[in-house]
C-alpha cells in the first residue's frame, strides 16, 4: 500500500457504547473528517423489545439525541436500513478508514462491511470486539460465541488484504468499567464473588477510556498500524486477586466456588436453550482456561508503542466502581462441597469447600 495515501476520511459505525466514545475522541482531533454510520432499524431489532414499545421509544429518543449531539460536534450522519454490502458501500463513499464499533451480536456484521468497504475503495479496516482473541476449547460441543471473531479476522486477512484493504485487529482484554463485572463473577453490590475453579490463570484487563485513547491513537498513526494486531493491556492479574479487592477479603468468606465440570455443564444446558446467561458461565470457563489473557502464548505486548495512554490499573478500576455502587451487606454464602468426578478433582481439587486453603 502506498504510505503517501492519505487516511483521514473515517466512519465509525455504530453511535452507541464504544462508537459513541470513538466518535467524539476522534472528532476532538479537529484532524479528521468524521462519519458516524448507524443503523435506521437499530431499536427496533434489539432482541426482547419488540413488545416494550415504551422502551423502544425511549431509545429512539435517546439516539436521536446522541445524533443530533454528533452533528453538532462536526460528524456527518449517513444511516443504512440493511447489513449488506450494498448498503455499506453506499455508506463508506468517500471514507479512507473504517472503524467498526458493533457489539458481539453484530460480528458477522462485519462481512458484509468489509465487502461494501472494497466495493468503494476504503483503504483500512478496524474491526470491533477489542476484548481477547477467539481460540476453541476441546470441551465445547458446539462452536464458540467467539468463534465469528476469527471468521472476520480470517477474511480480512485472505479476502480483504490481497486486494487492497488493509486491517488492524485490536485485544485489550477485559473492560470492567464497560462490562457487568457481575459477568465474570463480581457482585460489587453485596462485595461478594463466584468463581469458577481456582482462579490462577492471568487476565488482561483495559478500562474502557483507555480503549478510547488506543483506539483514536492507532486510527491517527496508520502507517505504523496497518496490517498487524496490537496487544495493549493496561494491567494483568488474576481473578483471586480481584476478589479479594471486591469482597474485601483475604480468605475467601464472601466467596462461592464451583467446579470447572459444574460450570461446563450448565453452560451447555443454558447455550441449548439459547439463555443468554450462558455467556457469563462461557466468559469465566474462558477466563479458567487462560484464554483472558491477551498474550498468553507469549506474544509481546505493544504498550510501549503508546507512551500518551496512562494505562490504569484494574484494581483503580474496580476500587472506582466500588466507590460508586452503594450495595447491600455481604451476602452470606454456605460453603458446600463441590460434585467431584474423577475430572473435576484434578481440576478444583475440592476448592469449593477448602474457602481459606485458597487464601483468597
Amino acid at each position: 500500500m502506498d504510505p503517501n495515501c492519505a487516511f483521514d476520511r473515517v466512519a465509525v459505525v455504530g453511535t452507541g457504547g464504544y462508537g459513541w466514545h470513538f466518535l467524539c475522541a476522534l472528532l476532538a482531533t479537529k484532524r479528521l473528517y468524521v462519519r458516524a454510520v448507524t443503523s435506521a432499524t437499530e431499536t427496533d431489532t434489539q432482541p426482547g423489545l419488540a413488545k416494550q414499545s415504551g422502551l423502544v421509544k425511549q431509545k429512539r429518543t435517546d439516539k436521536q439525541k446522541r445524533l443530533a449531539k454528533l452533528r453538532e460536534m462536526g460528524a456527518e450522519i449517513v444511516e443504512y436500513s440493511e447489513a449488506t454490502s450494498e448498503a455499506f458501500a453506499a455508506a463508506f463513499t468517500g471514507i479512507h478508514t473504517v472503524v467498526s464499533a458493533v457489539g458481539l451480536s453484530g460480528v458477522t456484521s462485519q462481512i458484509a462491511m468489509i465487502d461494501g468497504a472494497l466495493a468503494t475503495g476504503v483503504r483500512w479496516f478496524i474491526p470491533s470486539e477489542f476484548g481477547v482473541a477467539h481460540y476453541a476449547s476441546a470441551w465445547m460441543p458446539f462452536p464458540s460465541p467467539l468463534a465469528p471473531k476469527t471468521d472476520v479476522d480470517q477474511y480480512l486477512r485472505e479476502h480483504a488484504q490481497p486486494r487492497g484493504l488493509a486491517h488492524t485487529i485490536i485485544y485489550t482484554g477485559l473492560a470492567l468499567d464497560y462490562l457487568d463485572p457481575a459477568s465474570i463473577g463480581l457482585k460489587l453490590a453485596s462485595r461478594s464473588a463466584t468463581l469458577v475453579g481456582r482462579g490462577g490463570t492471568p487476565v488482561s484487563f483495559t478500562p474502557a477510556h483507555n480503549v478510547v485513547q488506543l483506539v483514536c491513537n492507532i486510527v491517527q498513526r496508520p502507517n505504523e498500524m496497518i496490517n498487524r494486531t496490537i496487544r495493549f493491556a493496561a494491567s494483568t492479574h488474576k481473578m483471586r486477586e480481584l476478589i479479594k479487592v471486591a469482597t474485601n477479603g483475604e480468605h475467601g468468606e464472601h466467596v462461592k466456588i464451583v467446579c470447572v465440570e459444574e460450570a461446563k455443564a450448565k453452560f451447555c444446558e443454558l447455550a441449548k436453550r439459547q439463555d443468554p446467561r450462558a455467556f457469563q458461565i462461557y466468559s469465566r470457563l474462558l477466563i479458567e482456561e487462560g484464554l483472558g489473557q491477551i498474550n498468553h502464548m507469549n506474544e509481546p505486548l505493544d504498550n510501549a508503542m503508546f507512551p500518551d495512554i496512562d494505562a490504569e490499573p484494574v484494581r483503580t478500576t474496580l476500587e472506582r466502581l466500588i466507590e460508586n455502587t452503594h450495595g447491600e451487606p455481604h451476602e452470606q454464602i454456605k460453603p458446600t462441597p463441590a460434585h467431584r468426578t474423577s475430572t473435576a478433582k484434578s481440576v478444583t481439587d475440592g476448592l469449593g469447600r477448602r474457602f481459606r486453603d485458597l487464601n483468597l
